[in-house]
């Protein structure tokens, strides 16, 4: 039981990372084209600048309230948790939600290895 626990610590861990990643790789694209775009709100960055939208033909934000508040069935994980940061600086969500990411898969990772504590 406790491979299965290590191995699921493990994943999860390596998806916090990519999350993390992803979150940084997205703050430098949103960053480097135009400074000015950075302090716009992430929602209105998410929606203007969706990177999915030519694979869904819709905008996924829409589909992220969706999914939360009807498929999840936890309307207030969508409000007010993620339009709390949606309305956030989008420098400043992108930075937070990156090194949050890194950290969680870093304590997950160190789990997995069987440390108690994450060097």
């Amino acid at each position: 039981m406790a491979i299965i626990g290590k191995l699921l610590a493990g994943i999860s861990g390596v998806f916090f990372n990519l999350i993390g990643v992803t979150m940084l790789v997205f703050e430098i694209m949103v960053w480097v084209p135009d400074p000015a775009r950075a302090n716009q709100v992430l929602g209105r960055v998410w929606f203007e600048h969706d990177p999915f939208f030519f694979l869904l033909n819709s905008h996924s934000i829409q589909l992220a309230q969706v999914v939360a508040e009807r498929k999840l069935k936890i309307p207030a994980l969508w409000n007010p948790g993620v339009t709390t940061i949606l309305n956030w600086p989008s420098w400043v969500a992108l930075l937070v939600l990156g090194i949050a990411g890194l950290l969680i898969g870093g304590l997950l990772m160190g789990l997995a290895r069987g440390r108690s504590k994450v060097a």
